[in-house]
């Protein structure tokens, strides 16, 4: 079966600026750190990857989703989990340039965190109009989505944007990071864990499948997610090199293993309430490569039946009301 066009995970990586709001309101011209926040990040990301590129052949492409604020954004589709861990750690190595060559004069971090959402479910893309008023039909919104989703789309007429539960818990996963600890969500580490597992496995280790540097963060309780049980948070500790650092994880225990993050990931997923997916239709997991389910799928149909509903109704003929032409007979 060929796959449909609209199925596929987004990788999101985030950017943020640690102790920016201090900053603004005490550092004169602080203006051109955040501008050159703006327009320089995204060059180190391109100049990362693009090293990486001449290494190994292979390619990222990294697209501005949105900035909030003082956060940037940026996602990129992947296929299978090799790609997943080369992006993060592409990303990661622009995170730790940029400290080094442009925020370290101005006392500034960076800190972030990584989620995966799946389309066209449990996560879907909506289209929103840029100027009110422009919005002149009264079909439903779900075929009005639909419709602009399909074919050339028009940036100048609709913003397009994405929600759903991968979404949500991934900006909760987020709020959970710092300079030193790279959040990821369980799609994120079950994927990296895959290929680092499939790295050593083959001996064909390499600097971009590893988990080496994760870390377990403990269970939090996400607001509103997973119906409020508790959610494994892993970490990629950016100071894991560290030699005070590496000292004091020995009273921790083991590191982690890869094997040990894909079951606890693969016991969340099995768990009836589990409300994510992930599709990776290159993966070497065959639970991966599953089409994902439609999640407007059953909206979708209830309401185009409405709508032909409506196309069927007998219109009344001049000088009839309402309640004539419905009255009973006899």
């Amino acid at each position: 079966m060929p796959r449909r066009s609209n199925d596929k995970s987004k990788l999101f990586l985030s950017c943020d600026l640690v102790g920016s709001t201090h900053f603004k309101q005490t550092k004169p011209g602080w203006q051109k750190v955040f501008l050159s926040f703006y327009r320089e990040f995204p060059q180190f990301v391109n100049d990362a990857e693009r090293q990486q590129s001449a290494q190994d052949g292979l390619s990222t492409e990294f697209h501005l989703w949105k900035a909030i604020g003082d956060e940037l954004i940026f996602e990129v589709e992947v296929r299978d989990e090799q790609a997943v861990g080369r992006a993060v750690r592409i990303w990661l190595d622009a995170v730790k340039k940029y400290e080094d060559q442009v925020l370290e004069d101005a006392n500034l971090a960076l800190k972030g965190g990584a989620f995966i959402a799946t389309f066209p479910g449990p996560d879907s893309e909506s289209t929103i109009p840029r100027k009110p008023g422009t919005e002149a039909s009264d079909a439903a919104v779900v075929v009005l989505n639909d419709k602009a989703l399909k074919g050339r789309r028009s940036d100048t007429a609709f913003m397009y944007d994405y929600f759903g539960p991968s979404i949500d818990t991934g900006f909760r996963i987020n709020g959970l990071a710092s300079r030193r600890y790279f959040t990821v969500s369980i799609e994120v580490a079950w994927a990296m864990a895959l290929a680092a597992h499939h790295a050593d496995a083959s001996k064909a280790g390499s600097s971009l499948q590893t988990i080496a540097d994760f870390v377990f963060r403990g269970a939090h309780v996400l607001k509103g997610v997973w119906q409020s049980r508790e959610y494994p948070v892993f970490a990629v500790d950016r100071e894991h090199h560290d030699s005070v650092n590496i000292a004091m994880g020995k009273l921790n225990g083991k590191p982690l293993e890869a094997m040990g993050i894909i079951d606890v990931c693969r016991a969340c997923s099995a768990d009836q309430h589990w409300p994510f997916a992930l599709y990776l239709p290159d993966s070497s997991q065959e639970s991966f490569r599953a089409e994902p389910i439609d999640a407007m799928g059953a909206l979708r149909q209830v309401e185009l039946s409405l709508e032909g509903a409506e196309s069927q109704v007998p219109q009344n003929e001049p000088g009839t009301s309402l309640e004539a032409s419905s009255a009973p007979l006899g």
